[in-house]
């Protein structure tokens, strides 16, 4: 209920949050750390680095959001004795952060609905996986309302990886002003 209200307020426009600068690094890392001991119970192999120093003008709660829900999935369709990678660095001006399985892949032909509310890849293990679908229809969202840009790869033998980018803000720009 709480994500498909989410979802409306997007929306119509009432989930406006006032964007502030904040350091996405310190974010991720609080996002990451409890994915340690969940990937550890479910057989998970668990990899991370976050550039330190990555500050980002927009929403804390929103990335954190987006984040924990790239993570539970990566974590859940990763497979067994599957590994689970989370990158967060800077190229330039830009921001770029993505999370990687090694879960099956997803045919080319969903790829294009995957971000769509309520579509599931796989129906059939709806039941024992849990979720509502909504999780990565979230993501658009959240990642839409920080300015960023997202996108999938699956590939067979590379799992699959949602990758986003966003505009580096450069804190020391406004302490000089």
């Amino acid at each position: 209920i709480n994500e498909m209200l989410y979802l409306a307020k997007h929306d119509d426009g009432r989930a406006e949050e006032e964007a502030v600068p904040f350091d996405l690094s310190e974010a991720a890392e609080s996002c990451t750390l409890p994915f340690e001991s969940v990937c550890f119970e479910n057989g998970v192999r668990f990899y991370t680095e976050i550039q330190p120093g990555l500050n980002m003008l927009g929403s804390p709660s929103a990335i954190k959001q987006v984040m924990m829900i790239l993570l539970d999935n990566a974590v859940k369709y990763a497979g067994e004795n599957g590994f689970v990678r989370f990158l967060l660095h800077a190229d330039g001006d830009r921001v770029s952060l993505s999370v990687n399985n090694t879960g099956e892949c997803i045919p080319p032909e969903l790829i294009p609905h995957i971000f769509e509310r309520f579509y599931r890849v796989d129906k059939s293990h709806s039941k024992e996986i849990g979720g509502t679908g909504l999780g990565l229809s979230i993501v658009k969202h959240g990642v839409k309302t920080l300015n960023g840009r997202l996108w999938l790869n699956s590939e067979p033998g590379q799992g699959t990886e949602i990758i986003m980018e966003f505009p580096k803000h450069h804190m020391e720009k406004e302490a000089a002003e």
